[in-house]
């Protein structure tokens, strides 16, 4: 398969976007500036920001319905045990040690939040049929280090509170616009979401919170998927400014800043996305629950790499035996994730975005977490080997079914000559094959380690009331 077009530079996917001779991604010629109010292009005539006041300030866990706060619960837990893994990584440490004053905490966590690429609480965009496919938001590891700065004021219902309203007006602002080809999302949609965080934290009325989001909603970073495809570990400081920057707009609305929802539009429809539907932003705030369409990742690699994981997981069981005995790993799917077949990757992120390292990881050990990407399992030679004999093929009825479908086929053959092919549709962990609560449970534990003490552990998946959160932050704070 010819995979070198998807892994054009994000650079030369923007130029083509923007190109008099292009359609740019969501099939219209790009053009600037923008043509204002609407001019027959942005979707929705207003930005009810009077919404999303009374939305911020209203929302109380008493009238949410019990899905909706169940989710936000298990997405919060797992947003922790995420960043609780990335603080285990040296790197991460590093990073505390050379960040200054105020700014250190929070960048810190944000880092570490991404850096396991654990995060959950994305969605499939309505664009991600395109390649490579448009990813939504992820505000969930914005907002939480947000809340854990915080945590000793506040009791945990009121954290979840502000973790619901906050990710979800993220998740709402990512999935009305499509991101322009070859940008990733951390640092763009978070920093809104981060912002509307700090101004509940500081005023529970909400009285700035609809113009600490626009304030957020005008900070976009302008951030390149090639980079973390090809290892770039800057994408984790991405996550972190976002969060900074969001803590501090939260200041800045209270101190009377503001922006405009024209600038935001401009944003969103022209700089960073496009087709932003500015209604679509605010309708059914309360009532509809993008929340519920996110998924929860079973595993700490890009999410396109994890229909591969099931299927080897189910192929793996058919076929059981040692990884040295397999003599063909043979990996079919759809064209995005074919194209993330480097075998030989050069840093922890470049690795969780390596199908063939990522399968072999799991083959060699049965599992797949924190520990499959800390330098000392990196630097397996059984894993590297047999990554290095992952065939990868691109199945173009599997790219045809984008995005409602990504599809993955793997066959195991071993040594003695026993054989299994084992095939999924989706990745476990979207709205239709939800991870338990069990599982959910044992990731956190697992990615978390020795970060948390075995008391907070257990205080945190039985949902134990009270100010569990404010133990954990402290013990995730003080070892920085």
């Amino acid at each position: 398969m010819n995979v070198e077009p998807l892994r054009r530079s994000a650079a030369g996917a923007l130029l083509a976007e923007v190109s008099p001779a292009s359609s740019g991604g969501c099939g219209r010629r790009s053009t600037w500036p923008v043509a204002f109010p609407g001019g027959g292009r942005v979707k929705g005539d207003v930005m009810d920001i009077e919404a999303l006041r009374r939305f911020a300030a209203g929302t109380r866990l008493a009238d949410v319905p019990d899905d909706v706060v169940r989710h936000a619960r298990l997405l919060l837990l797992d947003t922790l045990g995420a960043l609780a893994g990335g603080l285990r990584y040296p790197e991460v440490a590093a990073l505390a040690g050379a960040l200054d004053g105020e700014v250190s905490p929070i960048v810190t966590l944000g880092a570490a939040a991404t850096w396991l690429d654990a995060d959950s609480g994305g969605s499939m965009h309505p664009q991600g049929h395109r390649l490579p496919p448009v990813p939504t938001g992820h505000p969930a590891p914005h907002v939480l280090p947000v809340l854990l700065l915080a945590a000793s004021d506040l009791d945990d219902e009121r954290l979840l509170e502000i973790f619901l309203v906050a990710v979800e007006a993220g998740l709402r602002l990512s999935v009305v616009s499509a991101l322009r080809p070859g940008f990733h999302p951390h640092g763009i949609h978070g920093p809104a979401a981060a912002a509307l965080a700090s101004a509940l934290v500081h005023d529970p009325q909400g009285s700035t919170a609809a113009e600490a989001f626009l304030l957020g909603a005008s900070l976009p970073f302008a951030t390149a998927l090639e980079v973390p495809v090809r290892g770039g570990t800057v994408r984790n400081l991405w996550t972190g400014l976002g969060a900074y920057y969001g803590a501090r707009a939260g200041a800045w609305a209270r101190a009377g800043l503001t922006a405009s929802t024209r600038g935001v539009t401009a944003l969103y429809d022209q700089a960073v996305a496009t087709g932003f539907d500015r209604q679509a932003l605010t309708d059914g705030l309360g009532e509809r629950w993008e929340i519920l369409h996110s998924y929860l990742k079973p595993y700490p690699c890009a999410r396109w790499v994890h229909p591969v994981l099931d299927a080897l997981t189910t192929a793996l069981e058919e076929t059981p035996g040692p990884a040295e005995t397999i003599t063909e790993l043979t990996i079919e799917t759809f064209a995005f994730a074919a194209s993330l077949d480097d075998a030989d990757p050069s840093s922890d992120l470049h690795a969780r975005f390596s199908v063939p390292y990522c399968a072999a990881a799991l083959a060699c050990d049965g599992v797949l977490d924190a520990g499959s990407f800390l330098p000392e399992g990196l630097a397996r030679q059984e894993v590297r080997d047999l990554a290095r004999t992952v065939r990868m093929v691109e199945v173009p009825e599997y790219t045809a079914a984008l995005p409602r479908r990504r599809p993955a086929r793997v066959t195991v053959r071993r040594a003695d000559g026993t054989h299994a092919t084992a095939e999924v549709t989706n990745a476990r962990g979207n709205p239709d094959t939800p991870l338990s609560e069990a599982e959910i449970a044992e990731k956190f534990r697992r990615n978390a380690g020795d970060r948390l003490t075995a008391e907070v552990v257990t205080a945190l998946t039985s949902r134990r009331p009270g100010r569990v959160l404010a133990a954990a932050a402290a013990q995730l704070t003080e070892r920085g």
